[in-house]
Order: C-alpha cells, then sequence, then structure tokens
C-alpha cells in the first residue's frame, strides 16, 4: 500500500463517522492510474460535490452550473489542458489552463491558487476528484469574479470532492457510491452542491473570459 493511501485510510478513522471498515473505503479512495491520460479527456458536468472551506461553500451556493473539457496537451502524456465554464448568479465565466501529471496525481495552477488532485473510482463517465488546494490572494480572484470580497481572507487552504459526469443527471446508486467516498474522507452531511437540473450550462463561447486564462 503507497504512503498517501496508508494516510488517507488513516485520516477516515479519524475524521470520518462512516459505517464503512478501512477494508471497505479501500477500493472507494484507491487514487485511479492516469499513465493513460485519456481517462480524464471529454467534457463533463459537475453534478455534485463536498468541501470543507467556507470560502468554496460560499462559491458553491452561488454556482449554477460548471463543466470542464479535458483535452490532450501537445507537451504528451505528462500535461493536459482543460478548459472550463462556469454560470455564477446567472453570469457565465470561462478560463483555461494547464494540469501537470505526476503518477496519479494532477496538479494545477490557476489564479494565484495551486492544487493537487487524484481521480477516483466512479461511475461509467464519470469522474471523481479528491483535491487538495491552496488558494493566494483570494480578495483579488473575487474581484476578477466581480464578486463579493469582504471578509474573506486572503490565503486558505481546503480540501474538496467533486463528481463530474458526462450526463447531466446522476443515478440513485451512483450517488450513494459516492456519499460512502465523502463519508470515507472525512466529510459528512449532504453535499454542499448538487446540480439543480432547472438551470442551464453556459455555451462554448458565452460570458466573459477571465484574465491570465489561455
Amino acid at each position: 500500500m503507497n504512503l498517501w493511501l496508508s494516510a488517507l485510510l488513516f485520516a477516515s478513522l479519524l475524521l470520518s463517522s462512516s459505517a464503512q471498515t478501512p477494508e471497505e473505503c479501500q477500493p472507494l479512495v484507491s487514487p485511479v492510474s492516469l499513465a493513460d491520460p485519456s481517462v480524464l479527456y471529454g467534457r463533463r458536468h459537475f453534478l455534485v460535490g463536498y468541501t470543507d472551506q467556507q470560502f468554496h461553500k460560499s462559491i458553491l451556493k452561488i454556482t449554477d452550473s460548471s463543466w470542464a473539457n479535458v483535452t490532450a496537451s501537445p507537451a504528451g502524456n505528462t500535461q493536459v489542458f482543460m478548459d472550463q465554464s462556469n454560470r455564477m448568479n446567472g453570469t457565465c465565466m470561462r478560463y483555461s489552463y494547464d494540469g501537470k501529471i505526476e503518477g496519479n496525481t494532477i496538479k494545477f495552477s490557476v489564479f494565484n491558487g495551486t492544487s493537487e488532485s487524484y481521480v477516483l473510482p466512479s461511475c461509467d463517465g464519470c469522474i471523481v476528484f479528491m483535491m487538495n488546494s491552496t488558494t493566494k490572494n483570494a480578495k483579488n480572484i473575487l474581484r476578477l469574479m466581480r464578486l463579493p470580497h469582504e471578509d474573506v481572507p486572503d490565503q486558505f487552504s481546503a480540501r474538496s470532492l467533486y463528481l463530474l459526469g458526462r450526463g447531466q443527471t446522476l443515478a440513485e446508486s451512483d450517488m450513494e457510491h459516492f456519499k460512502k467516498q465523502a463519508s470515507c474522507l472525512g466529510f459528512s452531511g449532504e453535499p454542499d452542491f448538487i446540480y439543480n437540473t432547472e438551470k442551464s450550462f453556459c455555451g462554448e463561447d458565452e460570458g466573459i473570459r477571465l484574465p491570465h486564462s489561455a
């Protein structure tokens, strides 16, 4: 068992009220291999997510919809390119960035923030990202996004668990599987974001393209 997985399972014992045993959690939280990055490729919709940071919770509350499209990078199998579009309070905001693959980890750097993500097992056509992120100059980011920035710490870290799918709905069994993963990882209660199918997704070229993106 690798060091990351050992630490993760130990954390689940300390943080989680899950009924799952460590043995039951292990297959739920074992990272998917990224040796072939094509498992990431394609457009997917953000369907459900948890986070442990209040700023991220506030952002999720005003998020109507979000999609991400991952494509191959000219740099080869060690990088991917991600194009993302979020509808927040009715306004679409687009940005693009590169991701660097190191082993089974994807590292992103955008808007003075960095994240390290693992992909966890999920339903057919779905991707679950377990992310550890650090955000710096948060107020500047919010100004760029034209969002309130009072009383926001300038730097903070967060753990987040997001599920993205090719469709716009999630089967009940797949939602329960995701909630078990969340519980194993120390998240509790209902998700901080569940996509409302009455909300529309942004078009490919709709809205504001934020600076510092491709």
